[in-house]
């Protein structure tokens, strides 16, 4: 089993931090690895499950996911059902001082040989190398988009 945690800060409340990130429906517009999303059974929830396919490291993977935990502002968690490995998801959130919000993510994941010999340690820096890179370029983005607000 492999851990990757990165923590993070968003520019906006907890509340609006929660509404983009477990909301699968919005992963292609900030993960750049996110090909495409389809909700299986309406709109994210505890419950809702949704097929999600990412390109990373050369591979095209699609799964079956589930939203297990859906605490707006506070925590969202989701696992695979379907997929080429298995993995677990978290994202939790705090607020700052100042009102924007930190980001705790961490994920879980059992590659098996999916990945060929690629060490355990290289696959678990290019996840969270690929969140750094992600949730900066969303940071930024909420930034600009708070600057244009009349």
């Amino acid at each position: 089993m492999i851990k990757a945690e990165y923590a993070f800060d968003l520019p906006v409340s907890p509340k609006e931090a929660f509404a983009l990130l477990s909301d699968p429906a919005q992963d292609p517009e900030w993960q750049a690895a996110c090909v495409d999303v389809r909700l299986l059974n309406g709109a994210a929830r505890a419950g809702s499950r949704y097929e999600i396919t990412f390109q990373l490291i050369g591979k095209r993977m699609t799964f079956t996911v589930e939203v297990t935990e859906f605490e707006p502002g506070h925590r969202s968690k989701f696992h695979v059902l379907e997929g080429p490995f298995r993995y677990i998801g978290t994202y939790d959130y705090t607020e700052n001082e100042d009102g924007s919000t930190g980001v705790h993510w961490t994920f879980e994941v059992e590659p098996g040989d999916y990945f060929g010999i690629m060490p355990k340690s290289l696959l678990r820096k290019v996840l969270v190398n690929s969140v750094k890179k992600d949730s900066g370029k969303l940071a930024e983005k909420l930034r600009q988009e708070a600057r244009t607000r009349p």
